[in-house]
């Protein structure tokens, strides 16, 4: 029987093992030295005493097969963790030299998080020491070498100290002209989800400087706009697909962007349970922020009613074209019909140009050009504020649907209804040999049980385009089943994913293939169905 004692620190519910994280409460620099034996370089703030340090310094600078490995030592209410690194080379003293990089914490601290950021402090500390060997000169140099060394590490220690134990938990520090840029990465966060050629990502905060960013997370940022898919964003940027899935990954893993479906004028959508507790009951702030992203003219703000009235209007069977034409002929609320004469900008009628070209709604949510109104007089500018306000205008040239809709998947007040094609033959096959198997007495010429049951393609195909009644010649069957099966084997490729986990826009993308072009295909052949889901 064995008992397991946990170190209680003096806070209450803080003990090792707890899961919570902990400050980085000091930094230091251990070395193997040839006559003096292992010893501390450098500490800041001063932490572990000396007599401390002796107790594991076993553990600190340990044996070559411990090398280049993160360990982590309890001791005495504080928990050291390190990454020894070993350099051999014969100009050292024993043909070796011997350091490690040190985080002192809390013993009942969680510290895992920090363990990429020792890694890479102490493969910093690596690269100088090969470079100029800056540690072994400078512990082997006079006193002005030591305290210049010592004033440089302090500073530094401290820049990271602050920095890593600070709200934004990163670091960037220029030493002896190189720089280092260390930063926590949350570890609650789990790995990100695949990326989807056919999904739009779209910025949820700020991404600060481009310039921070690697060279091709700079080439695509530009382009993601919240309406480009993945591949445009690829063949726009002219970068290749998996280093921009790649990248976007990484944006997702930092909570930068979110993903979602590409819009297009034929989709549907519907709204979610959340609707109603997260739009008709949230603060005014939340509101505002809807009425401001979904504004087509700046100036101009759409209402509140106007807003869940097109929301509300989303339901299965219904199309966003559908339902843009049907806005277009419904007057605004009159709290927006207002018009602004002393503002910067004239209001601008909705476009009526094609709903499917996203170019052109994008183009007509831009101001129109501006007017100058200061050199007419009173009654003229009364003239024109009645005229204007007497001219019809619809819900659409107040509301960017685009928009509206994009801010609705991003908070969950909406989801798309996407089309799931699925390719019934397997199953049909499978029933089939069950059949069999419950009647082997069937014969061939199609009496009994095989007139009570009818494959989908013998109920569609017949020789003057009605139903086949039962016992009718099935040469027309046969002959529509065998050029089905030629197309079929034409496009293998295709009907493997017809099995109702791709969507249209999947396979649209994977074969080249428009919306049209993949219904006239679902449509004809009788053994697929459609499933919205």
């Amino acid at each position: 029987m064995s008992l397991i004692a946990f170190h209680q620190t003096s806070e209450e519910g803080l003990f090792e093992g707890c899961g919570r994280e902990g400050p980085i409460l000091s930094i230091f620099i251990a070395e193997f030295h040839h006559i003096a034996g292992p010893k501390i370089v450098y500490q800041y703030p001063p932490v572990i005493q000396k007599e401390v340090f002796d107790s594991v310094s076993t553990y600190i600078i340990p044996k070559t097969h411990l090398q280049r490995i993160t360990m982590t030592v309890n001791v005495l209410g504080k928990k050291i963790i390190g990454y020894p690194i070993q350099i051999q080379d014969d100009k050292y003293e024993r043909n070796a030299f011997y350091f490690n990089t040190c985080f002192v914490c809390d013993a009942w601290a969680r510290t895992v998080q920090y363990e990429r950021v020792l890694v890479k402090l102490a493969e910093f500390f690596n690269s100088l020491e090969l470079e100029i060997e800056y540690l072994s000169k400078k512990s082997e140099s006079c006193s002005n070498g030591i305290l210049d060394m010592e004033l440089e590490l302090k500073d530094m220690f401290n820049a990271i100290l602050n920095g890593i134990n600070g709200p934004q938990r990163e670091c960037s520090y220029v030493f002896q002209n190189r720089l280092l840029a260390l930063k926590v990465v949350p570890a609650v966060l789990s790995d990100p989800p695949w990326v989807d050629s056919h999904t739009v990502p779209v910025f949820v905060t700020d991404v600060g400087p481009i310039e921070r960013w690697d060279l091709t997370t700079q080439q695509i940022i530009p382009y993601v706009d919240g309406f480009n898919h993945v591949a445009q964003i690829s063949h726009i940027a002219d970068v290749h697909i998996n280093l921009v899935k790649t990248c976007l990954q990484n944006l997702l893993y930092y909570n930068l962007i979110k993903m979602i479906p590409a819009f297009q004028y034929s989709n549907m959508y519907c709204i979610t349970p959340s609707f109603h507790s997260k739009l008709m009951l949230s603060d005014n702030d939340f509101k505002n922020d809807c009425i401001t992203f979904a504004a087509r003219i700046e100036h101009v703000r759409p209402s509140f009613g106007d807003v869940v009235r097109f929301y509300c209007s989303l339901k299965r069977g219904v199309t966003v074209k559908e339902l843009c034409l049907r806005f277009r002929q419904v007057a605004a609320s009159a709290a927006v019909r207002v018009l602004v004469l002393d503002s910067k900008y004239s209001s601008s009628k909705y476009s009526d140009q094609s709903l499917s070209s996203s170019a052109q709604s994008r183009t007509s949510s831009n101001p129109t050009t501006p007017i100058k109104m200061h050199t007419q007089s009173l009654s003229t500018r009364a003239s024109i504020s009645k005229r204007h306000m007497s001219e019809f205008q619809s819900v659409l040239s107040v509301i960017d649907e685009r928009k509206l809709i994009q801010f609705g998947l991003l908070h969950n007040l909406i989801r798309r209804i996407e089309k799931y094609p699925v390719f019934l033959k397997k199953e049909k096959e499978v029933g089939q040999q069950g059949l069999n198997a419950l009647n082997p007495n069937r014969n061939s010429s199609g009496t009994g049980a095989s007139q009570q049951f009818q494959t989908p393609l013998q109920s569609a195909y017949s020789t003057n385009g009605s139903m086949i009644p039962h016992g009718s010649s099935s040469e027309p069957v046969q002959e529509a089943t065998t050029q089905w099966e030629k197309y079929r084997k034409k496009l293998p490729n295709l009907y493997a994913m017809f099995n109702g986990s791709n969507s249209y826009d999947k396979i649209c993308l994977a074969h080249g293939l428009s919306q049209n072009e993949l219904d006239e295909i679902t449509d004809r052949d009788p053994d697929v169905v459609t499933i919205w889901k």
